[in-house]
């Protein structure tokens, strides 16, 4: 149902919600486009469910980066 485009979640709808300002976790400033078939009520449950959906985008790729070990300390001494 949705997709995420960089800053831009679009539903299959066509509706395109994106943030101008902030990140999808803290919004400032949001951007939609589209959603004029729908009621006010099913147009806010949608924006919502559509940050909803990016931002577990959001934790997930941050959980998926990978943690290299850390590399061993070589110490030289002099004799």
């Amino acid at each position: 149902m949705w997709s995420l485009q960089g800053r831009q979640v679009v539903h299959q709808s066509g509706l395109v919600v994106e943030v101008t300002e902030g990140s999808f976790s803290n919004p400032m400033d949001l951007a939609i486009k589209g959603g004029n078939e729908f009621a006010a009520r099913e147009l806010a449950l949608l924006i919502r469910e559509g940050i909803d959906f990016a931002t577990r985008r959001e934790e997930d790729r941050r959980c998926v980066r990978p943690q290299t070990p850390k590399r061993p300390i070589l110490k030289l001494k002099r004799e």
